[in-house]
């Protein structure tokens, strides 16, 4: 703000100087030669005020712009790492759906081996029930456990 006031102080000095009427002109050039050249300064002067004015009014303009650039590059850049972010999500939930599936077959085949287990247990004990009899020695196999669990 002070420079628009210093230009505009400027220029109003400028135009009071060539506008006040000093002592009536003579007719022997001189005066008007120096009015003509003081007059010329103060308007190469206030030419470049307003030159160094609207320069920085560019600037700032420019300026201005290059930070909406910005920010519209920031929010681009957000838009493509959102969309990044959502596509990686997508292929971790299929990657976990192809997880749970898998364990669902697996739980299914242990469900099946313990059933067939189960099965043959029950062959084996009417098998041994059937050969021992009243006449023939109790036969009995034991049914010990070795630290491997139920199946």
């Amino acid at each position: 703000m002070t420079k628009r006031r210093l230009a505009c102080f400027t220029l109003a000095a400028a135009l009071a100087t060539t506008a006040m009427p000093a002592a009536p002109a003579l007719a022997d050039g001189a005066a008007s030669t120096r009015n003509i050249i003081l007059g010329g300064a103060a308007a190469a002067a206030a030419t470049l005020i307003i030159i160094n004015h609207n320069r920085k009014v560019h600037q700032k303009y420019a300026e201005y712009d290059r930070s909406v650039a910005r920010q519209q590059a920031r929010a681009s850049n957000a838009e493509a790492a959102y969309q990044s972010e959502r596509s990686a999500y997508a292929h971790e939930a299929a990657l976990v759906s192809s997880y749970q599936h898998e364990v669902a077959v697996q739980h299914q085949e242990v469900l099946r081996l313990r059933h067939e287990i189960a099965m043959n247990q029950r062959t084996t004990q009417h098998v041994a029930a059937a050969s021992s009899g009243p006449d023939r020695g109790a036969t009995r196999v034991a049914n010990i456990s070795y630290g491997w669990g139920a199946l």
